[in-house]
């Protein structure tokens, strides 16, 4: 699905993801940017918002996801108010542990060499 561009997100727009990623700023200088995927209508929008220099951030950048394609349909879970909360709260936690994520089969998966 193409996304347009936007300048602002509300609190309340369902939000299909929210990522932390260090990318190029037009300056050529290496910035953390949040960006947000919202649903408007039946189009997706893409808002990037500045947090500064990404040597001042000591977590990892991360993607949370807000909803799922389901089919032709994408269902939404979350608002940008709920994911900027869940992404202040990784941020300031000093990231967390990425095994926590695939749980501990996928883990011990890993540890045989299968």
């Amino acid at each position: 699905m193409l996304e347009i561009g936007t300048d602002y997100v509300l609190d309340n727009e369902p939000c299909y993801n929210l990522s932390e990623l260090n990318l190029m700023s037009p300056q050529s200088k290496l910035r953390r940017y949040r960006v947000y995927i919202v649903i408007r209508g039946d189009r997706m929008a893409k808002h990037m918002e500045d947090l500064g220099p990404a040597k001042m951030f000591h977590s990892d950048e991360f993607r949370i996801p807000g909803g799922v394609v389901n089919g032709r349909r994408i269902d939404i879970e979350h608002t940008v108010a709920e994911l900027r909360d869940i992404a202040d709260t990784l941020r300031e936690s000093n990231g967390f542990n990425k095994r926590e994520l695939v749980g501990k089969r996928a883990h011990s998966i890993h540890s045989n060499g299968n």
